[in-house]
């Protein structure tokens, strides 16, 4: 299982029963699934950056999902069939995790390294950059 953020946009036209149904549907795919939904928030109506669909603004959902790429590509195809979502974005978080990770570990090696060159005197491993110059 990974986790993912599925954020949708719903028409601005919209009753708020309708978006209720629409969450029940997506998380009731999820849950079926075998997935868990560990968090369903209504941000509101907000302003679009671009016209879609003809409208100017929409009503934003997001999901925070755990669950497998079988499920998420189902979320995915209900949600482009909804008449009332007008936008859809899936994000899967685990990468953004394993990558900030990979730079902590790759900062604390740098320094590490930049330590042992300090208490060896500052001796440099390699030549510098005006050695490396060919010769004219």
């Amino acid at each position: 299982m990974r986790n993912y953020e599925i954020m949708f946009i719903v028409s601005p036209n919209a009753a708020d029963e309708d978006i209720d149904k629409i969450n029940g549907q997506i998380e009731g795919v999820i849950t079926a699934g075998g997935g868990k939904a560990e968090k369903i928030e209504k941000l509101g109506k907000r302003r679009l950056a671009y016209i879609v669909k003809k409208f100017r603004e929409g009503s934003y959902i997001l999901f925070t999902v755990q669950a497998d790429g079988a499920i998420v590509r189902e979320v995915e195809r209900r949600l482009r069939v909804m008449d009332l979502v007008i936008k859809y974005l899936t994000v899967r978080m685990d990468d953004d995790l394993k990558r900030l990770d990979k730079i902590k570990a790759h900062r604390q090696k740098r320094a590490a390294r930049r330590g042992r060159a300090h208490a060896e005197g500052g001796e440099r491993r390699g030549p510098s950059p005006a050695e490396q110059m060919p010769e004219e």
